[in-house]
């Protein structure tokens, strides 16, 4: 059954290419579903580039100096549709994924929890000399805590043992409407009120920031949506959300994981050059399908290089 959704992104201006290819994926693929976006030191022609395609709408989110991904239930309180649909703006669909993006019921959330072998990566670092694969008591403690205090009143026992991603997600905004609003309180209580990426190591109990704030709601505010028995969106090849999660990113160059899915990604840049869509800018090299030789050569290299940025980055 088709609901009133919007997919709701967020990115500033060097995610621009990663926001064109999210929506063009969704567009060429025959999803009409409208997009939200919150942008950030966005210029004039980057929002019309992204308004040809219709149905999107933007949220300027300049001034404010948290990272982007803090502010990811303050875009979703913005939508005003029954349902509201996270995508993180550095993926893409690679067929139409309409009548599988939102839960099957009002009263859960679509979203994928990890397996247990996947926790160590998850909280690496943050074990608290446990085996890493459940989320650690001292964590959930410390959310469940948290969320009595932004909350008024927390559950008891948390709700799943392991952790999911926040790369996706979707529910029901006129049923969790307050879920959404504790999201976004807990996450200006706990999380640093300066630009420190996407995970923040230091933070004891929230390295993983946006995650780790959806994750604690989850499992302690009382009214909260049940998370779906199965995960839809990484099953059939052609109805899958393909997120890019580690640096660079395809408009950048390409890590081995991501590869696999260079002829689905250049083909949404194709499909933008042959509607005669403005461009963000000259195509990258690595979006290039004759270059495709190359950027398997330089995987090694584009793999390391952010690597060294950061370390020089600390360092001086």
């Amino acid at each position: 059954m088709k609901r009133e959704n919007t997919i709701v992104t967020i990115g500033d201006i060097n995610y621009l290419w990663g926001i064109f290819l999210l929506i063009a994926s969704a567009r060429k693929a025959g999803m009409e579903e409208p997009f939200l976006v919150g942008v950030k030191k966005f210029t004039p022609e980057a929002e019309r580039v992204l308004a040809q395609f219709g149905g999107v709408r933007v949220l300027p989110l300049d001034g404010i100096k948290r990272s982007l991904t803090c502010l990811k239930a303050h875009v979703m309180l913005n939508v005003d549709s029954e349902y509201a649909t996270w995508a993180d703006s550095d993926a893409f669909f690679t067929g139409n994924v309409s009548e599988i993006l939102t839960p099957n019921s009002p009263d859960e959330i679509h979203f994928r929890l990890r397996a247990p072998f996947e926790m160590p990566d998850a909280f690496r670092g943050h074990t608290f000399g446990e085996d890493g694969k459940s989320i650690p008591k001292a964590i959930l403690e410390a959310w469940r805590k948290d969320i009595e205090d932004v909350a008024g009143e927390a559950r008891a026992e948390s709700r799943y043992a392991t952790s999911g991603s926040a790369s996706f997600c979707s529910f029901s905004m006129a049923r969790f409407r307050k879920f959404a609003e504790i999201w976004h309180e807990l996450q200006m209580k706990v999380l640093p009120d300066r630009d420190v990426g996407v995970v923040d190591r230091s933070l004891r109990y929230y390295h993983q920031l946006d995650e780790s704030t959806l994750n604690a709601c989850l499992n302690f505010v009382v009214d909260a949506p049940r998370v779906q028995d199965v995960y839809r969106m990484d099953k059939e090849r052609n109805r899958l959300f393909v997120h890019f999660i580690a640096r660079p990113k395809p408009w950048e160059g390409w890590t081995k994981r991501a590869f696999r899915h260079f002829d689905e990604y250049v083909s949404v840049v194709e499909w933008a050059v042959a509607q005669g869509l403005t461009l963000p800018g000259s195509v990258p090299g690595s979006l290039v399908r004759s270059r495709k030789g190359l950027m398997r050569a330089l995987i090694p290299w584009m793999t390391l290089q952010p690597k060294i940025v950061r370390r020089l980055k600390r360092l001086f």
